[in-house]
C-alpha cells in the first residue's frame, strides 16, 4: 500500500500512549481523537507529511479521521472482544511484563571496574579441565554425587545423565577458561581441589556436579591488548549472575516446588510411541505448586498450545521437567511484575495499547481492501507517473573544472569556496591557482574517469561542488552548472522493473478502494471534525537542516 493508507496503520504507534481526556477533535462511534493526540503524532509523524504546514495538516487529519473509523469498524465487528484478541492481548502483556521485570532485576550495562577487568584477566592465566554433570533437580544431582562418590566412573554416570544439547555425553568440557561458565561453576572451576566432586551447584537451568581433574598455565595477550574484551566479558558475567541470583531468590519467594510424579505424568501422556490415554480428572493432576496453587496437566496443555511457546521434547524426561518449571516461573514472573505495578508504568500501557490497535487496525483494513481486483492499464500508467522521475538518466553535464598537480594550492580554492557560490571566483582569490575550464560531457561516457561520475553527478543538484577529487596527474574540483536529464519510456523498461511498479499499482489501486470504503464508513457513522479546533492547530517547526558548505557536495 502506498504511504498514505499505510500512515493510517502506523498511526497507532504515534498516538499510544496519549491521555483519554483532552479538547475532542474528532469523533468517529465510540472513537475519539483529541488535540492532544494529534499534536503528539504530528510531532513524532512530520517526516511522513511533506510540503506546507496547512497541507500536512490536512493530510494528517484525514489519515487520524481513517484511522478512528477503521477501529470503529474492528470495534462494531467485535474484533476488539474477540477471543484471538483477548489472549493476543494476554500473551503480549506477559512478553512485555517478563522483559520489563527482569530488564529492572538484572541490569544488562553492569558496571565494571578496572579490578574486576583486571582480576578475570589474572584469573585466565590459568585453565582447568572441567568434568560437568547436570541434573534437572537436587534429587537428581544427589544422586549423582552419591554414585562418583561410590567410585562409579564420571563418564559413566555423565551418560546415564546425558541430556542432549546442554553438555557432551561424558560430561567432559576438556579446557576452560575462568568467565567461559557461569556462577556457580565458575567459582568451583577456579577454586575446586583437584579430584574433588562438588556439591549440588544450583542454576536457573537447574542442577551441576563438577569435577576439575588438571590445571595448567594458560598463555594470553597483554592485559591492554585484551582491555575491552575482559570488560565485556567481566559485564557479562555479573549479568548471569544477576540474572541467576534474581531467578532463584523468585523462585524461592514464591515456593515454586515440583510435584512428585508430575513431569513422568506428562512424559507418559506426551509419549509419541504409546501415549497414556487422559481422562478429565487427569487433567486436574498437579505437576507443580507455587504461591499456594497448582500447575496442572491442563495448564500444561493450554501452554503447548500456544504458537509463542516452545514445546517441550517428548522422549526426554529432564527436558520435561525444566519446560514445566519454566511455564511456572512465567506465570511467578508475570505476578511479580504486576505486584510492583510494572503494567501500570506509561511504557507498559503505550505499549499495549500501540500492539493492541496494530491487530485491530489491520484486521479492519483488510476488510475494507478485500476483493479488489488486479489494476489495469490506467492504474499502471498512474503509479508509472508516479515514479519516472526517478528512472531518469543523465544525458549531459557543463562543468566548471579546476586541476593542479598541487594540492595546496587545490586546498586554498576549496576553503575560498567556503564564501564563493562560484568555483571560478573562488579560484581567482588564490594566487597562483589555475584558471576554471569549462568540460561539457555526455552520457553514457567511454571515458572511464567521466563514466565513474555519473552516479554522482545524476544525484547532484545544480551548482554544487565535487571534490577535491585525487586524479593520475593531481587534484581536481568540479561544479555542475548544467545538467539535462532524459527520461525512459515504460517500453524500454527491463521486465522485473515493469512488474514491480504493476505491483505498485496493485497498491494504488487497494488504496483506492480503501479510501472509498473508508469516506463512505465516516458517513455511515456521522464521523465529525471540529473544524473550528482544527483551524487553530500548530504544525509544529521542522528541525534546522545542517549548514551546506558550498565546496563540499551534499549527502
Amino acid at each position: 500500500m502506498n504511504r498514505s493508507a499505510l500512515a493510517v496503520l502506523v498511526l497507532s504507534l504515534a498516538l499510544a500512549g496519549c491521555s483519554p481526556g483532552g479538547q475532542p477533535l474528532i469523533r468517529a462511534g465510540s472513537q475519539t481523537v483529541t488535540v492532544e493526540d494529534f499534536d503528539r503524532t504530528a510531532t513524532s509523524a512530520a517526516a511522513q507529511y511533506r510540503g506546507a504546514p496547512e497541507t500536512a495538516k490536512a493530510e494528517l487529519l484525514d489519515d487520524l479521521r481513517r484511522r478512528a473509523v477503521l477501529l470503529e469498524l474492528a470495534h462494531r465487528m467485535g474484533y476488539d472482544t474477540s477471543s484471538v484478541a483477548v489472549n493476543t492481548q494476554r500473551d503480549e502483556e506477559r512478553r512485555l511484563l517478563l522483559q520489563m521485570l527482569y530488564a529492572r532485576v538484572a541490569v544488562q550495562g553492569q558496571r565494571v571496574s578496572e579490578a574486576e577487568a583486571r582480576a578475570l584477566y589474572e584469573a585466565r592465566n590459568e585453565e582447568s579441565h572441567a568434568h560437568v554433570i547436570y541434573s534437572s533437580s537436587r534429587e537428581g544431582a544427589l544422586n549423582v554425587i552419591k554414585r562418583l562418590r561410590a567410585g562409579e566412573a564420571f563418564a559413566q554416570v555423565a551418560v546415564d545423565y546425558s541430556l542432549l544439547g546442554v553438555l557432551p555425553p561424558t560430561g567432559d568440557l576438556d579446557w576452560v577458561a575462568p568467565g567461559a561458565l557461569p556462577d556457580p561453576l565458575d567459582g568451583a572451576l577456579r577454586h575446586q581441589k583437584l579430584g574433588e566432586i562438588s556439591e549440588p551447584l544450583e542454576s536457573r537451568e537447574g542442577w551441576f556436579v563438577m569435577m576439575v581433574s588438571e590445571r595448567r598455565p594458560r598463555k594470553q595477550q597483554e592485559f591492554e591488548v585484551l582491555r575491552a574484551s575482559m570488560y565485556e566479558l567481566a559485564r557479562q558475567r555479573k549479568f548471569r549472575a544477576a540474572f541467576n541470583r534474581a531467578y532463584l531468590s523468585m523462585k524461592e519467594a514464591h515456593d515454586v516446588r515440583a510435584v512428585s510424579g508430575g513431569s513422568q505424568l506428562l512424559f507418559r501422556v506426551m509419549s509419541p510411541a504409546d501415549p497414556l490415554p487422559v481422562t478429565p480428572e487427569m487433567r486436574r493432576t498437579p505437576l507443580a505448586t507455587y504461591d499456594g496453587q497448582t500447575y496442572t496437566l491442563d495448564d500444561a496443555y493450554a501452554d503447548m498450545a500456544r504458537v509463542d511457546n516452545q514445546q517441550p521434547p517428548p522422549n526426554l524426561l529432564p527436558a520435561i521437567e525444566i519446560w514445566i518449571e519454566a511455564q511456572v516461573m512465567t506465570r511467578v514472573a508475570v505476578a511479580e511484575a504486576k505486584q510492583r505495578h510494572l503494567h501500570e508504568e506509561p511504557e507498559a500501557v503505550a505499549s499495549l495499547r500501540s500492539k493492541r490497535e496494530q491487530a485491530l487496525l489491520q484486521g479492519a483494513y483488510e476488510v475494507a481492501i478485500q476483493g479488489v481486483p488486479a489494476a489495469g492499464p490506467e492504474i499502471i500508467a498512474l503509479a508509472w507517473n508516479r515514479v519516472k522521475g526517478q528512472f531518469a538518466r543523465l544525458a549531459s553535464v557543463t562543468l566548471a573544472v579546476l586541476e593542479s598537480p598541487d594540492s595546496a594550492a587545490v586546498a586554498s580554492v576549496a576553503q575560498a569556496g567556503a564564501m564563493q557560490h562560484s568555483l571560478a571566483e573562488a579560484a581567482k582569490q588564490v594566487a597562483g591557482a589555475p584558471a576554471v575550464t569549462e568540460q561539457v560531457v555526455t552520457y553514457p561516457s567511454s571515458d572511464p574517469q567521466w563514466a565513474s561520475y555519473e552516479s554522482v553527478l545524476t544525484q547532484q543538484a545544480l551548482g554544487m561542488w565535487i571534490g577535491p577529487l585525487r586524479t593520475a596527474e593531481g587534484w581536481r574540483i568540479m561544479q555542475m552548472t548544467d545538467k539535462k536529464m532524459h527520461e525512459q519510456k515504460w517500453e524500454d523498461l527491463p521486465e522485473s522493473v515493469r512488474q514491480s511498479i504493476a505491483g505498485n499499482a496493485n497498491d494504488l489501486a487497494r488504496d483506492q478502494r480503501f479510501r472509498e470504503f473508508t469516506d463512505s464508513l465516516s458517513t455511515a457513522y456521522h464521523v465529525s471534525v471540529d473544524q473550528a479546533l482544527a483551524a487553530k492547530l500548530r504544525w509544529p517547526e521542522p528541525a534546522a537542516p545542517p549548514m551546506a558548505i558550498p565546496g563540499l557536495p551534499s549527502n
